[in-house]
């Protein structure tokens, strides 16, 4: 009995997870879309990231329809598009996860930690 018990415990502390993903973003509507968007800008600290682009999005785009989520040791952002006319946006988002990721995705844009592609 003792040993059951002790098993069992064993399982549920190592079955626990604290990884976690928090996200906000923030959004300013530019001007018209034109396709050609702006460097991502990517800034480091003890929260997590920030980073700073621009994208072509629904015009009636409120905050809320975006996905973060993630695969294995990456990121993905998406925005879900309901057909409406295009209209270039400045976003900020700011990530914090656990465990640490290495790739994130900006709505199709690579960014590699160190690095931008």
């Amino acid at each position: 009995m003792k040993y059951l018990l002790l098993v069992a415990t064993i399982c549920f502390l190592t079955s626990c997870s604290d990884s976690f993903i928090n996200h906000t973003l923030k959004y300013e509507k530019r001007g018209d879309c034109n396709k050609e968007l702006a460097p991502i800008k990517m800034t480091s600290n003890i929260n997590g990231e920030r980073y700073e682009f621009t994208g072509c999005l629904d015009e009636n785009f409120n905050g809320k329809d975006y996905v973060v989520e993630r695969k294995g040791d990456t990121i993905l952002l998406s925005f879900l598009s309901k057909g409406f006319q295009q209209k270039l946006f400045n976003l900020t988002l700011d990530v914090d996860a656990k465990p640490a990721y290495r790739h994130i995705f900006l709505e199709g844009r690579e960014v590699i930690m160190g690095r931008m592609e």
